[in-house]
């Protein structure tokens, strides 16, 4: 059953209020915060790992976003795959046996996959490698 409930009555968190303008982040946290789970972008998920907001939520959406798309991304393919690549061991460990089966999926994908540019299939496997130490 999905839940309905915006994200600022899921963590009880309110929106930010100045009196003057209000600065990009601040504007997209006030946005994000008024989404259902359902309604969150790849484009939220990839900034709010950035920011290092609601972790847990955009840890399950990453990985469901990587359960449809290994390559999904807002700005390139793989993007999101990328970034979690970056995170620490220690985030990504509560993930493992998740993020174990996006990666034999990543393998499998990289081989079929029509890659745009010389060295982009190398420059993958090495995010798969990377994704792969940290969460043994």
């Amino acid at each position: 059953m999905e839940d309905k409930r915006k994200i600022k009555e899921i963590y009880n968190c309110i929106s930010i209020v100045s009196s003057e303008e209000l600065y990009p982040l601040q504007k997209w946290y006030n946005q994000l915060i008024e989404k259902t789970i359902d309604e969150i972008t790849v484009s939220d998920v990839l900034r709010m790992i950035r920011q290092k907001e609601f972790m847990n939520l955009a840890m399950s959406k990453a990985i469901n976003f990587l359960q449809e798309d290994i390559f999904v991304g807002e700005s390139y393919e793989g993007e999101l795959f990328e970034k979690l690549s970056e995170m620490d061991s220690s985030v990504l460990i509560s993930y493992a046996d998740d993020l174990k089966n996006i990666i034999k999926n990543a393998l499998v994908k990289s081989e079929i996959h029509d890659w745009s540019y010389n060295g982009e299939e190398e420059e993958f496997k090495d995010l798969i490698n990377s994704l792969s130490q940290k969460v043994r």
